[in-house]
């Protein structure tokens, strides 16, 4: 376990895993409250955003909002922290119970 930790310090993983977790937060703030109830982002990697969509419609919807999302995120990130957002259904299931 400490040999892991410490690769993940070396590595420089620990900066980006936190740098990610606050990057996420941004989602919350970007989103309207309406879309903001059906999806949650789950990760960053390789400067995709990856967003779960309680339904296919929600992430076909918000697929045709892609470039004005990621134009929203970038300047609330004040850099251009993503490329591209990939949306998922999550097979029906409520994302985080927001109902």
């Amino acid at each position: 376990m400490a040999e892991q930790l410490g690769k993940i310090f070396q590595n420089g993983d620990f900066a980006w895993v936190i740098k990610s977790c606050s990057l996420l937060g941004i989602w919350e703030k970007i989103i309207d409250e309406r879309a903001r109830k059906h999806t949650e982002p789950v990760c960053i990697r390789n400067r995709v955003l990856h967003v779960s969509t309680t339904t296919s419609t929600w992430a076909y919807e918000l697929s045709f909002l892609k470039s004005q999302i990621i134009a929203k995120f970038n300047e609330s990130a004040g850099e251009e922290a993503i490329l591209d957002i990939r949306f998922k259904s999550s097979g029906g299931l409520t994302v985080n119970d927001k109902g």
